[in-house]
């Protein structure tokens, strides 16, 4: 390929890549151009989260391509070897007989962005790949500063509206597939002002981030992650029916409780609801969102499902006399 070719396919490629207004969708572009490369096998994408000093501290969570992605990682062990060493940037490397190149973010972002590529590239698509991160690199910094939560690094409100939407019109797309349903899920930290007016903000904060790190370490890759707001934070679980969505959640409340936060032991209560493909996708927040505060004012530290107090809601509604 000669330099003008060269020169052209890169203004190309940043055009295509700046026209991405999301983080989700720059990532989806950037993993299938990598992908499309000769040579390459694969090219997958992780927010790291904790120290990667400390195996204890660490979440290495994957960007998953599909609601229903069902497979272990492949990467694990190549990135709690090569992410202490990493300084950012791009890096060639050789790991048990395969080759692959490590495009590490570090700078302004937080959680921490990972892209790793399984194979090997000519020169020329070297330099591309180079330049492709660069972009990749400033517009992530951009999208976060509009799209994540400061304190915890979780996705915020807005972007779970968005998301939320995605999954609704992904499971309208595929409804007559194998394909197991998604649920909206809102939590609560019961008595959380108690902690700030005891303990004060800061120690608030710190339950928070330790929160946000438990809902990282129980939830699989292909849940979505959200602080809402406050105390509240979202989860949109994935490809999972209704048994498995009730233990997970189960999983997730007794961990809690387990767990000793910095101003001592706390509780959650949840509030949740299946997504259907024929609702609009802001109602399943509400729905989750009213099973959520029946559980609060029914003793709190709780799972509430929606469907569970659907019938009693109506019967109450129906009570009700217009004038």
């Amino acid at each position: 390929m000669s330099r003008h070719s060269q020169i052209k396919q890169a203004f190309e490629l940043s055009a295509k890549f700046l026209a991405h207004k999301t983080y989700n969708s720059l990532t989806h572009a950037v993993l299938h151009y990598f992908c499309s490369l000769d040579g390459i096998e694969d090219a997958a994408s992780y927010e790291i989260f904790g120290d990667s000093n400390s195996d204890t501290g660490l979440s290495i969570r994957r960007f998953p391509l599909t609601l229903d992605e069902s497979f272990a990682d492949r990467n694990s062990d190549l990135m709690l070897k090569t992410l202490p060493k990493s300084k950012g940037g791009v890096t060639c490397i050789k790991f048990k007989g395969q080759e692959y190149i490590f495009l590490d973010i570090t700078k302004d972002v937080i959680p921490r962005r990972i892209i790793v590529i399984t194979g090997s590239v000519s020169d020329a698509d070297m330099v591309l790949i180079e330049g492709v991160f660069g972009i990749y690199e400033n517009q992530v910094a951009l999208l976060d500063s509009k799209e994540r939560d400061m304190l915890t690094g979780l996705p915020n409100r807005q972007t779970m509206e968005l998301s939320l939407n995605e999954v609704v019109t992904f499971h309208r797309e595929h409804k007559k597939s194998h394909i197991k349903p998604s649920w909206m899920v809102v939590l609560d930290i019961d008595h959380f002002k108690r902690v700030n007016d005891t303990f004060g903000h800061l120690y608030g904060d710190e339950v928070l981030l330790h929160f946000a790190e438990l809902m990282k370490k129980t939830f699989r890759y292909t849940d979505f992650l959200f602080r809402y707001g406050g105390e509240e934070f979202v989860v949109i679980l994935n490809n999972a029916d209704p048994e498995q969505a009730l233990n997970t959640l189960k999983r997730f409340h007794q961990a809690v409780q387990d767990y000793t936060f910095p101003s001592g032991n706390l509780t959650v209560s949840i509030g949740f609801t299946i997504v259907d493909p024929v609702t609009p996708p802001l109602l399943h927040f509400e729905q989750a969102d009213r099973a959520l505060y029946h559980a609060k004012n029914h003793g709190r530290n709780q799972i509430v499902n929606f469907c569970d107090i659907e019938s009693r809601i109506e019967v109450r509604d129906d009570d009700i006399e217009l004038f």
